[in-house]
């Protein structure tokens, strides 16, 4: 019994020692393995598949015309008749004020125009008055001229009577007495003629007091009541219309989105119109404006193809059309945006207004294209030099790194602030900062984003398990990967990515040569 336990026991023993042998032995592989290899490198394989590149922002639904509907006088609300989501027509009753305040004014204003037109009638019969006295007097002077003129007729026959009895009396054919009695005949003639012409005077200066006096008071008086019955008539319109604005009516078909008022509640209008209510005019036809990025507005024209998601309908796609562009800047802490109005149809009015839509603008979109990881041109192995780097660019035909750089560097919409920052900083500042990881060896530092046509160099790992280089030409860029328009790559071939080096071998402070990689694709915070 005793020698079955100890053999139990030395066979347990074995298997311990056994298994701390090949831990061992496993562990002191690894470690070897890991001083002799000088690292592993990342890897992601040449696919073919559709690249978009795209502008995102956000925005808010609306309807296309909305009215605030308020009230132009001060009252108390007497009547409702709308309320949410009602759908109402143009020139319907929605709301009522009380009146009798309105109506009051009304009736005062219609007294007073019904005065003035009785002191307008009074002044012209004044008038009327006037005129009579005025003919009377005309009257009078051409009866005082016809007297006038019979007297002038006795008064010349009287004096030719007198030439001729003079002259009778010279010859001694008449009396003296008989020449006497034709003077004074003569004189009475004259004397009644004088007199006619101071009765003629008399009358024709009452007739010019008359006119000039009650005839021009009485027309003046016409003129001032006519201007009250006028001031009058505005008076009592001016009235009626604010009677009419105590009834509120819709002023368009549509819906009410809102109500801030309810009965009782009293409106001032004395400084600014109050809203009452705000109406959509139609909810199946709507519109988003977009916020977007001065960085971004240069690529968005009116055939822009948009689609926008809501959160409201997480698994939904709405479509959109750009409808404006609107040239008028918002500058919100130094940070400038313009306002894209987007078209939205909304037959099924899942929509509703102020829901937050997050639109994608689809700049660009290429199917079935090569495309590569956009890491694959931020690695470069680490033994190869920068000189090394550029001359395998260069010596390449039709090398056009030198002019991207120089358009990279021109682009008015970078992609970031890091991105402004490299361009703008000097060469020391523009020195690459590696990660601390492990993963940071081999990476070039961000700087300009790729162009389309642009020559860059990517590396293949090969059957010998090492990097060979590969010259393309990129296309559009969606921010992870770039589409490849020429060069001597593969669909399926392994491109190095990263690579994982011990701490010791890692490179310090290795500077990429200018114009052959960089960070590329993003275009500012809503580029993607």
């Amino acid at each position: 019994m005793k020698l079955k336990l100890h053999n139990k026991r030395y066979k347990r023993f074995l298997l311990i020692l056994v298994v701390l042998v090949i831990v061992g032995a496993a562990t002191g592989y690894s470690l070897l393995n890991s001083r002799s290899n000088p690292g592993e490198y990342l890897t992601a394989r040449v696919e073919r598949g559709t690249i978009r590149n795209t502008v995102s922002a956000t925005g808010t639904l609306q309807a296309v015309t909305t009215v605030q509907v308020g009230s132009q006088v001060s009252g108390t609300i007497s009547a409702l008749y709308a309320d949410f989501n009602s759908v109402v027509r143009k020139g319907q009753i929605i709301a009522q004020l009380d009146p009798a305040l309105f109506q009051a004014q009304v009736a005062s204003a219609r007294a007073n125009l019904e005065q003035a037109r009785a002191s307008l009638a009074d002044a012209q019969a004044r008038v009327l008055a006037a005129e009579a006295v005025v003919k009377t007097q005309r009257a009078g002077v051409s009866s005082a001229a016809a007297n006038l003129a019979a007297l002038k007729a006795q008064r010349d026959d009287a004096e030719t009577v007198l030439r001729r009895q003079e002259a009778l009396v010279a010859s001694g054919l008449v009396a003296q007495q008989e020449l006497e009695s034709v003077r004074a005949n003569f004189k009475a003639a004259e004397a009644r003629y004088n007199q006619a012409a101071a009765q003629l005077d008399q009358a024709r200066a009452s007739e010019q007091s008359a006119a000039s006096a009650g005839l021009a008071q009485a027309q003046a008086q016409v003129l001032q009541a006519t201007a009250q019955v006028q001031q009058a008539e505005a008076a009592l319109r001016l009235a009626e219309v604010n009677l009419s604005h105590t009834t509120i009516t819709s002023p368009i078909d549509g819906v009410v989105v809102s109500r801030n008022v309810d009965v009782g509640q009293t409106v001032a209008a004395s400084l600014s119109a109050p809203t009452l209510f705000t109406i959509a005019n139609d909810l199946t036809q709507m519109q988003v404006i977009a916020n977007i990025d001065q960085a971004d507005i240069g690529v968005i024209n009116s055939s822009t193809r948009v689609n926008f998601t809501v959160d409201a309908f997480p698994g939904e796609i709405f479509q959109g059309t750009i409808n404006q562009i609107r040239l008028n800047p918002q500058n919100v802490q130094n940070v400038v945006t313009y306002n894209v109005v987007v078209d939205v149809k909304n037959p099924e009015l899942k929509l509703k207004p102020g829901m937050t839509a997050n639109l994608t603008f689809t700049i660009a979109e290429r199917a079935s294209v090569l495309k590569v990881p956009n890491a694959a041109f931020r690695f470069n192995p680490p033994e190869v030099s920068p000189e090394k780097l550029r001359q395998m660019l260069e010596n390449q035909p039709g090398n056009e790194s030198s002019k991207a750089k120089r358009e990279a560097n021109r682009q008015p919409n970078r992609s970031s602030g890091e991105a402004q920052a490299g361009a703008a900083a000097g060469p020391a500042e523009r020195k690459e900062e590696r990660p601390s990881g492990a993963q940071g060896a081999g990476f070039a530092p961000p700087s300009a984003a790729l162009l389309e046509g642009q020559a860059r160099l990517v590396w293949v790992l090969g059957p010998d398990k090492k990097p060979h280089p590969r010259r393309i030409k990129v296309g559009i860029t969606d921010g992870t990967a770039t589409e490849v328009v020429q060069g001597d790559l593969r669909e399926g071939e392994i491109l190095i990515v990263g690579q994982n080096v011990a701490g010791e071998n890692r490179p310090q402070n290795r500077q990429t040569p200018p114009g052959f990689s960089g960070m590329p694709g993003a275009r500012g915070g809503v580029r993607r």
